[in-house]
């Protein structure tokens, strides 16, 4: 089964199931939905890139570009040889009603291709991928950049995680696209990279909270990287920074390790640096 098929059927499903329904026919397809999706994400552990596209294009179907990213993500991955994938798209494809929107008219370049739509129907037609949709060239962000935001991408998805605990891929692409007004995060304009970067560390430390019953250590490691950051732009070795932790904090004894704080005790000391680096910021433009 080609990868555009699956896509296509998978997220016709999403698509349909995302209408009221009130037919209970509707429960076996959601449960072949459900299937065919946690069947992808575990095949795509290890690929972010890809496992951020599909969950892109799970949370608005019918957007042609999110679509078309996905099929351009999984290209490398071999779907076609995966016989259970095919399983289970063959039966998502047999639950899905003919007017859930299954067929479409998929354009597709390349030459011995064939895509196999993902309805009731199968049609073969030679590959042509519209990749007018997303064509990111040099104004836009690099594989280096890019590579660097999809990390602070991953770790803000997980704070933002639902009680399911899956990463909310979908809802920090959106956030970036919103607030830079670009319609994929591959059109993000190269010189608005450390903007986007910047907001997004931003978030981070707005959503930290959510760290702290969820991932404890985590909690207190993105204090301890926050202190460090501007500990390093005061130009503050090691104890230069421990002193003045002990005398802003009013500990009753020096301190060999920032570990040795609690999480209360973090935050504070953040704000402390962070203060810190801001007054000398304004003495250093001042002369």
């Amino acid at each position: 089964m080609q990868t555009e098929a699956i896509v296509i059927a998978l997220l016709s499903a999403a698509q349909f199931l995302k209408k009221p329904i009130q037919d209970v026919t509707a429960l076996p397809l959601k449960d072949a939905y459900a299937a065919a999706k946690a069947h992808l994400l575990k095949k795509f552990e290890g690929n972010s890139a890809a496992g951020e596209a599909l969950e892109l294009a799970l949370s608005k179907p019918e957007s042609a570009a999110r679509k078309a990213l996905l099929i351009e993500e999984t290209g490398a991955i071999e779907l076609e040889s995966d016989a259970e994938l095919a399983r289970l798209i063959a039966r998502l494809t047999e639950l899905l009603p003919e007017n859930a929107g299954a067929r479409q008219n998929v354009r597709v370049t390349g030459r011995n291709n064939r895509v196999q739509v993902a309805a009731h129907d199968i049609i073969n037609t030679e590959r042509h991928v519209r990749r007018s949709l997303i064509t990111p060239d040099e104004r836009h962000i690099d594989g280096a950049q890019k590579k660097k935001l999809q990390a602070v991408i991953a770790d803000l998805a997980g704070r933002l995680a639902g009680e399911d605990g899956r990463p909310r891929f979908g809802a920090v692409h959106s956030m970036v696209q919103r607030k830079f007004k670009v319609s994929a995060f591959a059109l993000i304009p190269k010189e608005k990279y450390d903007d986007v970067r910047n907001f997004l560390n931003q978030q981070r430390a707005i959503h930290r909270c959510h760290l702290r019953h969820r991932n404890p250590a985590a909690y207190q490691q993105d204090y301890f990287r926050g202190i460090q950051a501007r500990s390093n732009e005061l130009g503050w070795d090691k104890p230069k920074l421990r002193q003045f932790a002990v005398e802003k904090l009013g500990l009753k004894r020096p301190l060999v390790s920032l570990r040795e704080l609690g999480a209360i005790q973090l935050k504070s000391l953040l704000e402390l640096v962070r203060h810190e680096s801001a007054q000398s910021a304004v003495k250093a433009s001042n002369g």
